[in-house]
This record gives structure tokens, sequence and C-alpha cells, in this order.
């Protein structure tokens, strides 16, 4: 979906909401754009200053946004599937095709690594599972010959997780394509633009470093899905891999699925990291908004009123991640977390069937710490965005105690944003619950005390 006057419109209106309201304290800069607002349409002539500079007009800090952040990104969405590889409203009716036909080829791969994992024996949360079972020759007391078998419950292990990891790929495709929202775009474009305000004769270098944090989340999910191949690879090395029904199959066709497999795995992985990835993105964008926000009151670089308008805005962009984006997140959590519980609980020889399965050393460790890092990273984020909404609410006291920089605002006005951000009720949600660092803490604590208690107890020998 392309957005180019749309886009500009609204952050043109972001611009002027915030301050063409006391010209006074716009920075003084010239502009090579000028904006031509008839009725509702903005045109933007040519772009000539470069977005690298300390001061930018608003048409470059857009520039600077699309080029450096959003438009790579959204080609990462393209390519896993979740948006439409051209404009649906603008391409041809092959293009629509070839576009629609891209996803469901997402979505067959990802099925096919599903039925090729059960086939394999292949558990995300320990590797491969075979035991050998004895084969009865002359009577029943008498063996000579063993065949691999699989662990695992099919249910449980296979088909359940499977089916809940398909289906936050469904919600996500419905989300980022289907729903056709613009929440992300949005909220990158208000939040570079908020971040380009300085007081007057202040160089600002926080676009940069906003860009810099969005890229390192990136970098992370890059270097995520390269440990995860690394390590299925590694398991693969290891050890003779069988696919059930077809143990008889040639060499050259066992080796095509072992690399279906690993691609497809791949594939599972990519999505569930693009989804979280987009999450923690849109986490930190609102963290940064209401930094930015709370800063330019406090600098009175922004009218209370104008202050009080922008926190509604904030408000819908919260309830799209809590309500719209969350679950999705939640889907692959539950997912993760099983499979993190699961080896863990194997790795400490708690498992009281598969007794036979060996751990890798050091695979098995480094397998159990990405699911780990899986589940703990989007709560993280949701824990600093819930603190920077805390903080948010005690924005009026600080502005009773800085009498000299707010001595010309008047007190009704100071009144009026007391009691407004002392009732805010903004929090990041996951399962439709809350999320505070002190929960995170405290799950800590619980966690570090069972491991204890299940040391003293012998069952970590």
């Amino acid at each position: 979906m392309q957005r180019d006057n749309g886009s500009y419109s609204s952050s043109s209106d972001l611009l002027d909401s915030h301050v063409l309201g006391n010209e006074k304290l716009v920075p003084a800069m010239e502009r090579s754009v000028r904006s031509s607002v008839d009725g509702n349409s903005v045109e933007i002539g040519e772009i000539t200053e470069s977005p690298e500079t300390d001061y930018m007009s608003t048409s470059a800090i857009l520039h600077y946004c699309k080029s450096k952040i959003l438009v790579p990104y959204l080609k990462l969405l393209t390519v896993m599937g979740l948006r439409p590889v051209t404009d649906t409203s603008n391409s041809s009716r092959c293009g629509v095709c070839f576009s629609h036909f891209h996803s469901a080829q997402v979505a067959v791969f990802m099925c096919l690594g599903y039925i090729l994992q059960y086939m394999a024996c292949f558990r995300r949360d320990r590797g491969f599972c075979y035991k050998l079972v004895p084969l009865a020759l002359s009577s029943s007391l008498e063996y000579d010959a063993y065949r691999k078998v699989c662990y695992g419950n099919i249910t449980f292990t296979y088909i359940g997780p499977s089916v809940l990891h398909f289906l936050g790929f469904l919600y996500a495709l419905y989300l980022f394509r289907i729903s056709d929202n613009e929440q992300l775009q949005n909220l990158m474009e208000r939040v570079f633009l908020l971040s380009s305000y300085a007081p007057q004769g202040t160089p600002t270098t926080k676009p940069k470093k906003l860009l810099r944090m969005l890229w390192f989340f990136i970098s992370l999910s890059v270097l995520w899905m390269c440990v995860s191949l690394c390590s299925v690879n590694l398991m693969m090395a290891k050890g003779t891999i069988m696919f059930r029904w077809m143990e008889n199959s040639s060499d050259e066709l066992l080796l095509f699925l072992k690399i279906l497999l690993i691609v497809c795995t791949l594939i599972h992985d990519m999505i569930q990291a693009t989804v979280i990835t987009s999450y923690c993105l849109q986490a930190q964008l609102l963290q940064a908004h209401l930094m930015f926000l709370r800063e330019r009151l406090l600098n009175r670089t922004i009218s209370p009123l104008n202050w009080m308008r922008e926190i509604a805005e904030f408000r819908k962009l919260l309830k799209y991640l809590n309500d719209d984006l969350a679950p999705a997140v939640c889907l692959f959590t539950i997912v993760n977390s099983s499979w993190a519980v699961s080896g863990i609980m194997w790795l400490l020889d708690l498992d009281k069937v598969d007794t036979g399965t060996e751990p890798i050393a050091g695979i098995s460790i480094l397998n159990q710490l990405l699911w780990i890092s899986a589940v703990v990273v989007p709560f993280i984020q949701a824990a600093r965005l819930s603190a920077e909404c805390h903080r948010t609410q005690s924005v009026g006291h600080e502005l009773c105690v800085r009498p000299f920089l707010h001595q010309d605002t008047s007190q009704e006005d100071i009144t009026t944003v007391l009691a407004f951000a002392t009732s805010l009720k903004l929090r990041a949600k996951l399962f439709c619950y809350p999320i505070s660092s002190r929960y995170l803490c405290l799950i800590l604590t619980l966690a570090t005390i069972i491991l204890f208690a299940l040391g003293m107890c012998h069952y970590l020998q």
C-alpha cells in the first residue's frame, strides 16, 4: 500500500498542531520545500536538503524516515508474504495474482515444514528424537536387530504447536495485509517528526538515535534467525536422520528432504521473528512518542491543549498494539514457552519417558536460549512502555515544580494538565493483562527459587 500524499498530509497536520500554534518557538531554518494546501491535499516539492543535517524540514524528516527504516522494513514484510508484492489498487490483475500466489506459497512451505518435522521426528524443543526398538527373531525373548521409532505424543508434540504457530501466521497475514491498516507508517512518521524538534538554536540528533535503536531490534531479529538456522544444521549433522514412510528412498531424495526441512524451518523462524520484531518496534516507537511529548510539554514547545490532543492520538495507537498486534505475539509466545519449558525439563532429566535422547553439548542449551529470548523480549518491551506510561502520569506534578519556566502558563492550564495526566490509565498488555517491570522481577525471583529448590532436592544431578 502506498501512502505518498496521504502520509505527508497527516504528518503535516501533526506539524501544524505542534508548531504553528507558537511560531516563535520554531527553529529558524531554510526550507527548500513549499506546501500548498488546498482542502485536504498537500503537494510537496523536490527535497534538496540532506536528511543527515542537524536541522531538517518536515519533508526531509519524512524522507529520512521512509528511506532509512520504513521502506526497508515494509520490503521485509513483503518478502515474508505479510504484505502485497504490488499495490493492489494500481497494479494489473497479473500483479495481484502474483501477490496472492506469493503469500500462498509461504503458507504452503510452512505447512510442508510441519509435515516434514513430524516425518523426521524433529522436535523444536530438543532436536531429532529416536529410540531403538528390538525386533524379535525366532522367539519373543531373542533379539538381534533394532529399528528406530519416534519419541513424543503426536498431539502435544507436533499437531498442537503447529496449529498455534500457523494460526499466528494467518492472524499476522490478516493484520498486515487484509485489514489494510497503516498504523506502523503513521506511528513512525509522527515519532520522527516529534524527535526532530528542539529548543530554538539547539541542534538535535534524536532522529539518528531513534533510527539506530530501531535497526538494533531488526539486527537482533536477523541474528536470532541465523543462530536458529545454525542450531538446526548442527543438530542435523550429529546423527542419521530417517523420514517416516520413506525409509527405503534413494539418497538423493533423502538429501532433498533434509534441505527442504531446513528451508521450511527457517521460514517458520523468519515469520515469527518478523511478527515479534514488529511488536518490539512499535512498542519502542510508542515509548519514544510519549517521551518526546513529555519533553515538549515540559520545555513549553507545545501547548497543554495540543499535548492532551496528542495523548488522545497516542491512546489509539496503544490500543492497536494491545488489541490487534499483541494477539499474534501471544500465539507465538505460547508455542515458544512450551518449547522452552519442555526443553529445560528435558535437559534437567525431568522427562520420565524420553531418557534415551542425549543432549548435544552446547547446541541443546543454545536452542533453549533461543526460545527463552523469543519469549522474554516482547515482555521486556511491554514493561518498558508501561514504565514510560507511568512516568507520563507524573508530568503534571513536574509542571508545578517548574515555576520559572512556566510562569506565563495560567494556573488553570497547569491544573488541567495535572488532573488529565493523573487520570491516565495507559499500559502495554500481553494476554489482555497489563505488563509491568515489577511483575517480570517477581517471575524471575520465583524462577530462581524453583531452580534452587530443584537442586536441593537432587533433581539436577
